[in-house]
């Protein structure tokens, strides 16, 4: 992947704040679109997938009955570790999320710390990692799948009512194996499928 050909957008307000009336529109678009158009598929029907995407997703990060899918994205940035580094170290994720089932389309939200999720009209989810369900990835480099529930969300928008959060295919991520001299953080670079869920009905 190529990050660097990618500016990462600021959580700030006034970055956030930029198209709401019509990024928000486009988001609902888009993820109705999505669940008519089955994004949830095997990723072979997809090009430019690596070879862990036809992994079945794993039950244990089946969400719940009750729920419906809102929105895929494909999530592209870094993980930032903090060194010294250990296999165990938790990172803070900073990433782009795409409107697409690959590397390209339109930017719908951004992932930082917490971990939150922010879409373009403000709104936001933050995940509960401490009842996360973890499944390691069948990319040796790649971090953990993940099914986190949702712990709080904030504002009136497209993630407002989300439920559950999946971070699935991940690709790269991990922590390496030791920082430079002085070196106070190392950013890693990774990718991942993120599916948000709503109640449904």
């Amino acid at each position: 992947m190529d990050i660097s050909r990618r500016k990462f957008i600021k959580t700030t307000s006034s970055t956030v704040a930029i198209g709401v009336a019509a990024a928000g529109a486009a988001l609902q678009i888009n993820a109705a679109a999505q669940q008519k158009s089955g994004l949830i598929k095997s990723i072979d029907q997809n090009s430019g997938q690596s070879v862990t995407q036809h992994q079945p997703i794993p039950s244990i990060l089946s969400v719940p009955p009750g729920n419906a899918l809102l929105l895929q994205a494909y999530g592209i940035g870094v993980q930032i570790y903090t060194c010294p580094v250990y296999p165990t170290s938790a990172a803070v994720p900073h990433a782009d999320l795409i409107a697409s089932d690959k590397d390209e389309g339109d930017i719908v939200a951004i992932h930082f710390a917490g971990p939150t999720w922010q879409a373009l009209d403000g709104s936001s989810v933050v995940g509960d990692a401490a009842n996360a369900k973890h499944f390691p990835a069948p990319d040796p480099d790649g971090v953990d799948w993940l099914l986190l529930p949702a712990k709080s969300t904030a504002g009136n928008g497209l993630f407002s009512r989300v439920t559950y959060i999946q971070r699935l295919y991940t690709d790269g991520g991990k922590p390496p194996a030791s920082c430079n001299l002085n070196q106070a953080e190392v950013l890693v670079d990774y990718s991942a499928h993120y599916l948000f869920y709503v109640p449904a009905s």
